[in-house]
């Protein structure tokens, strides 16, 4: 089984398998056109699920239902806090997704968490091909210094208590924040140290891609991999 990850642009990926497309935070103008033409492009003939993990502009636009038009089926799969109904065709579906709720979209088996920002985290696992698929959104480990000492400690613990959570499942691909204006970089290392994904995506970066060459070279156990990308448009092709 191959599954392609393509990097659009700060939170925004899409993940193809199997012939079916999952795309990820979309937040509209911020992506370049030539690479939004090449996704849809992608979309041809095949089934969309469309995740918006909150309703925070860097992660969601209403213009994700344009690509709706190129798929063949699209479910838009939206955080409880996303105000927003999309015109669905025949086959098209949509779910409201709520904090700590578990929800079924043909073989996609889903489960959130809720974050310590807004909205939710997505734990996905397809059933047809063992695939488990965690999406953070802006659930992270978010420790501004200038956050007051109780209001740091309160985002740490829900950020640890969903790691926790993770260490039980087996996390194929793991989706989560990197952002090193904070001490803990938004938590990038406990998450791989911890969760023991088979592949990590570092994403929230507003597009300070050079982030993820530090990360790279902390030097991590060979069993994780990460998604080292260096501009919108990158992809890669993993085997399992």
């Amino acid at each position: 089984m191959e599954v392609k990850i393509t990097y659009l642009y700060h939170s925004c990926f899409s993940l193809e398998v199997n012939g079916d497309v999952l795309l990820f935070d979309y937040p509209g103008s911020s992506v370049e056109k030539r690479v939004e033409e090449r996704f849809k492009d992608q979309l041809s003939g095949k089934k969309l699920y469309v995740f918006i993990s909150h309703a925070h502009g860097d992660h969601f636009s209403p213009d994700v239902v344009k690509f709706s038009q190129n798929a063949e089926k699209t479910h838009f799969i939206l955080s409880s806090d996303v105000f927003f109904t999309p015109s669905l065709g025949p086959d098209d579906e949509l779910i409201e997704a709520h904090p700590d709720s578990t929800y079924a979209v043909d073989d996609l088996s889903i489960k959130t968490f809720e974050s310590n920002d807004a909205g939710v985290a997505f734990l996905i696992r397809s059933g047809s091909i063992d695939l488990n698929v965690y999406f953070g959104g802006d659930l992270a480990k978010w420790n501004w210094p200038e956050w007051s000492k109780k209001k740091r400690e309160k985002h740490v613990e829900v950020f640890d208590e969903v790691v926790e959570a993770l260490t039980k499942e087996k996390i194929d691909i793991a989706f989560s924040n990197m952002d090193e204006r904070l001490p803990s970089w938004a938590g990038p290392i406990e998450f791989i140290e911890r969760v023991k994904p088979r592949y990590f995506v570092p994403i929230h970066t507003f597009g300070s891609e050079e982030w993820i060459d530090d990360l790279v070279e902390k030097g991590w156990d060979a069993k994780t991999k990460i998604f080292h990308y260096s501009k919108p448009g990158d992809d890669v092709i993993w085997r399992f």
